[in-house]
């Protein structure tokens, strides 16, 4: 019969988490939350698909308006993304307003409207007006936004597009009739 061997029993260090701001983990559940929302909304809504994302017969075509530095904004860089199925891309990138859709007032409240791009599809802006004001915008308006761009089947959603409250993203911002709105 095999000699059974004697097993050293030292007690383990406990592994202890280091301490977080608890504004930090508010921000990211926030951040987080806000995410879910967008998605969420953005993927059961109950549109078709020409009126959020899909491409339409004839592209609209609008001139483009200068941001405060006094450039040109296109729409190469969203394009992009969009075509890419890109996720968390910054964008900075002007459109018309195509569609105001109602207000999302169940949990944090988001102004959100559709922007006709140049290829003929469709983005979602969902701006977050509890940290930046609305903005006075009706259906064919053309505003500046920069925000960050997620990708979804309907031609995606640019969110964040408000100051930041975070070291850990970008803030963004609409400019509409020589206004910022961040």
């Amino acid at each position: 019969m095999p000699k059974a061997r004697s097993i050293d029993h030292k007690p383990r260090a406990q592994y202890k988490r280091p301490e977080r701001s608890k504004s930090i983990r508010g921000g990211y559940v926030s951040a987080m939350l806000a995410c879910v929302f967008v998605f969420g909304t953005a993927c059961s809504s109950q549109k078709t698909p020409s009126e959020f994302g899909e491409p339409r017969d004839a592209p609209a075509q609008q001139s483009v308006p200068a941001v405060a530095g006094g450039e040109n904004v296109g729409q190469d860089q969203l394009l992009q993304a969009q075509a890419n199925n890109a996720n968390k891309v910054e964008v900075l990138f002007s459109a018309p307003v195509y569609k105001l859709l109602p207000d999302d007032r169940q949990g944090i409240p988001h102004q959100r409207f559709l922007l006709q791009l140049s290829n003929g599809s469709t983005v979602l802006v969902a701006h977050n007006t509890k940290m930046a004001p609305p903005v006075p915008i009706r259906a064919g308006d053309v505003v500046t936004i920069k925000g960050e761009y997620i990708w979804n089947e309907k031609g995606g959603v640019v969110h964040w597009t408000h100051h930041t409250d975070t070291p850990r993203h970008m803030g963004g911002f609409i400019d509409f009739n020589g206004q910022r709105y961040q």
